[in-house]
Order: C-alpha cells, then structure tokens, then sequence
C-alpha cells in the first residue's frame, strides 16, 4: 500500500472534522495531494471506521490508482483544486451549520476581520448550484474559490484550502467562526468597515503566505 502514513493523516483530518461539527453522518469529504495525484476518503463509509486502506488514492484525471472502496462522490471537486492551484495541498469539503447557511441563502461572506483577509482572502464566494458529482459543480467550486482559500457550495455547503491538511481544516474553522460573528454583528447594525490601507496590507500577507 502506498502513502501510508498520509492515509492516516487523511482519516484522522476526517476524523476530526466530525467530531469538530462540521459534517454530520457520512457527509463531506477530505483529501490531500501526494506525488501520485491525491489520497481522498471513500464514498459512505462512517469516519469513525475509516481506515487508511480505504482511502482512495487516484490520479488528478480521477484514475484509481490504488483502493477497494469507492472514492468520494465529489472526488472532481477535490481534483480540479488540485489542477488549477498548485499551492493547495489538501481539500476539505464540509457541511458546518454557519457555513451552510450562508450556501443556502446564496450570500457570501466579506473579509471584515483583519485575521479573514490575511488567511482566507477578499471573500467566500458562492458557486452556483450544480448536481453533485459532475464536473459542473467542480469547475464552478473551482471558480468560486479562485485564489481565495474557501467557497461555499450553493444549497450544499463548504469548500476550504490549504498547503495542508492542517491548514485546510484551519480554514474551515476559520470561516465557520467568522460567518458566526458576521450575524451576529446583523444584531447590531452589521461589521464596521475596515481603512482601504489596512486592506492592501492584508492583500499583501495573504499574497506571502499563498506562497509559501
């Protein structure tokens, strides 16, 4: 078996993404890149009793390399992260309360905390809704994420980047913790604007830390 000890990786990022609340059931989806293409978990099974021979290894085109199970259903979602930014190293799609609300309501969410524009980007963008599976829904999560480091998925939920799997699980948490503050601050009138200057500075340190 290749890759063992990022197969482990893979399942306890899965792992955690449960018991962190930002999935329910079998829902969602982790994956991280290797030389070989990418290791991504499988299609229904609980994460609890994934082990690292069931996940999935395939090649970026969406070839099984190596695995009994059947990959993720929004294995392409993963692949075509991996395709256009050669910076992402793991791919966490989830369906957290927070984030799903903001998919649901097709709104996205702004930068308007100084720790969101230097980790995350200018916003979470919404992609379209697409049926998943397709390429569609790929290529319009894709889209949606440019270089930004998450999307939501119209009516479906979240995708959130990083170099790895740590950071993409960061991510995630990152978003969910904003869009939180972000209603909450409806309660109040809605988010203070940040200076135009302390913006280009935040472009500045996000651009750095893409490319290390």
């Amino acid at each position: 078996m290749r890759y063992p000890e990022e197969r482990a990786r893979v399942v306890v990022a899965g792992q955690q993404m449960l018991q962190r609340g930002f999935t329910e059931g079998t829902s969602g989806n982790v994956s991280m890149r290797v030389a070989d293409g990418a290791l991504i978990t499988p299609s229904t099974v609980p994460y609890m009793e994934i082990t690292a021979p069931d996940v999935v290894l395939m090649d970026l085109e969406g070839n099984v390399l190596e695995g009994e199970r059947v990959a993720s259903v929004e294995h392409k979602v993963h692949l075509e992260c991996y395709k256009r930014r050669t910076n992402i190293g793991a791919v966490i799609h989830s369906h957290p309360i927070v984030g799903s609300i903001f998919a649901a309501a097709r709104v996205p969410l702004p930068a308007f905390l100084d720790e969101f524009g230097v980790y995350i980007g200018e916003e979470v963008r919404v992609a379209e809704w697409g049926m998943s599976g397709t390429q569609e829904i790929a290529d319009q999560v894709a889209d949606a994420l440019g270089e930004h480091n998450a999307a939501f998925i119209a009516q479906h939920g979240m995708v959130a980047v990083g170099r790895d799997l740590d950071h993409a699980l960061l991510n995630t948490a990152r978003v969910e913790r904003a869009g939180l503050i972000f209603l909450g601050t409806k309660l109040l009138g809605g988010p203070g604007e940040i200076p135009e200057h302390a913006r280009d500075l935040y472009r500045q340190v996000f651009s750095y830390f893409q490319s290390q």
